[in-house]
């Protein structure tokens, strides 16, 4: 049996293939539990959309609150 130059390549080729499958396989089994992982967050963590509207909300209630704290300072100071 002789092993030509063909033969060789043609072994190297299918290692590095063979390698390379291997890669993408271990890539995409992470790739998918990246992706469950991810979808848990909206359950486990605020949406920045909703933190924006909460601290929208926040800040007008403590808007009204000084409001009537000054206002009450003001009519205070009158009597």
């Amino acid at each position: 049996m002789e092993v030509t130059m063909n033969d060789i390549v043609i072994i190297l080729i299918g290692m590095v293939v063979g390698m390379l499958g291997y890669f993408l396989s271990r890539l995409s089994d992470n790739v998918r539990d990246i992706e469950k992982g991810m979808a848990d967050l909206p359950k486990e963590y605020v949406m920045r959309s909703e933190y924006r509207d909460d601290i929208d909300d926040i800040k007008g209630t403590l808007k009204d609150i000084f409001k009537i704290l000054r206002q009450h300072e003001k009519d205070r100071v009158v009597d």
